[in-house]
Formats: C-alpha cells, sequence, structure tokens
C-alpha cells in the first residue's frame, strides 16, 4: 500500500476501550502509519492535535462520544490540523443520521462491522482524494435512497441535544457548554422550531425517534 503522506499516525477516539484497543491493533497490522495511538477522552486527543499541528494524521472517530456526538469535533480537528484525514466508524444505521454526518465531509466512513479489506480499501480511497462509504453504509443509503426528513440541526444544536437528554436545566447546560444561558434557550428555540417541537419533551422525543440522542 503506498501513501501520499510519510508514514502518518493514527488516532482512534472511542471511549469503548475494547473496540478501540483492536482496531488500534489492526491498523497496526498494516503497516501504513508510523505508530497508531488510542484516546478515550477528549482533552488528550485535542492536546496531540495541537501538539502536532503540521504533521499528517488519520483521525478514526467514533460518531456518539461521552457526553455528545463527533460532528464539533470533526470541525474542530480541521482547525487544529489542516492535514487531518478523518474516518468516522460507527455502527450508525440509521440513513437519515447518515446523511446528516455525511453533510460535515468525513474522509471515510466505516461501519463497525466492517472487515480489514474495507479498512484498506477506505485508507487507498482517501490517498486518491476521493471518500470512502464501507458498503455497509452505502447498502443502507442505498435501500432508502434520499427520501425521508432532513436533518437540519447544527453541531452544536446536536451537543445541546445531549445536555437536555440527560435531564440538565437550561443554566446547567450553559456551564457545560461554557455558552450564556440566553444563547442556550435561543439554541432550543431554533431546534425546537425546525422539528415542529412544540415542548422540550417533543423535541427529545424527536431526537430519539431519528437516533440523534
Amino acid at each position: 500500500m503506498t501513501h501520499a503522506y510519510n508514514n502518518p499516525v493514527a488516532l482512534v477516539y472511542d471511549d469503548h476501550v475494547l473496540f478501540a484497543e483492536s482496531f488500534a491493533a489492526v491498523l497496526e497490522r498494516l503497516a501504513f502509519f508510523s505508530s497508531v495511538q488510542t484516546f478515550e477522552q477528549e482533552h488528550p486527543l485535542r492536546r496531540f492535535l495541537l501538539k502536532h499541528g503540521n504533521e499528517p494524521v488519520y483521525v478514526f472517530l467514533d460518531y456518539y462520544l461521552p457526553q455528545k456526538n463527533a460532528l464539533s469535533l470533526i470541525k474542530d480537528i480541521r482547525r487544529m490540523n489542516k492535514k487531518a484525514r478523518i474516518i468516522v466508524t460507527s455502527s450508525v444505521s440509521d440513513p437519515i443520521l447518515i446523511r446528516h454526518i455525511l453533510t460535515y465531509e468525513p474522509n471515510g466512513f466505516i461501519n463497525k462491522t466492517s472487515g480489514v479489506e474495507n479498512v484498506v480499501a477506505c485508507l487507498n480511497t482517501i490517498e486518491q482524494h476521493e471518500t470512502y462509504i464501507c458498503p455497509i453504509v452505502q447498502h443502507i443509503l442505498d435501500i432508502h435512497g434520499n427520501s425521508g426528513p432532513v436533518i437540519t440541526f447544527t453541531a452544536r444544536e446536536m451537543e445541546i441535544l445531549q445536555y437536555f437528554a440527560r435531564g440538565l436545566s437550561i443554566v446547567e447546560t450553559a456551564e457545560a457548554t461554557n455558552l450564556s444561558k440566553h444563547t442556550i434557550v435561543s439554541h432550543r428555540r431554533n431546534m425546537m422550531s425546525k422539528s415542529g417541537a412544540k415542548s422540550i419533551v417533543e423535541l427529545l422525543a424527536y431526537a430519539y425517534t431519528n437516533h440523534l440522542i
């Protein structure tokens, strides 16, 4: 396998330690990366990316992260490292959510049940400057097509939804996200308008139905 970058580093961010370590072992056997590192928490990952901001990295990122999802982190990773290649590794199976994730333009999307051959195909496709979607994810999209509602929540709104789902109040959510309570109220109002919800209960029901939380 050839690659445009000389010995890129692989970073696996997943709070499921068993999967992260097993997946890291697979990546190490491919002889594609100079090193493979796993992260269970966001702050160490951010520190690494900031310290190595000019080095090529491949970030394998689970969608469902502790207390949030990966969407806002995708944008942050690209700000911290212009050479980062981001591959979503997730068992997400809802076509609406998959389409929403793809609007953030990850370099690849691999289902967690994919085989090693899919990982190799993903790396080769990305090296050709193309986006890779594994057959499992593509099959879900093919079956459902482009029909159905489209999620228009922003990454920040999706993050705030996670806190609402945990039962946090407006004030508590503001403290957790370092935003003002007025900003949280504004985000909540926007989400309710987009989803047609009349209350926070209906908003959370919409979020659960569409596998946003």
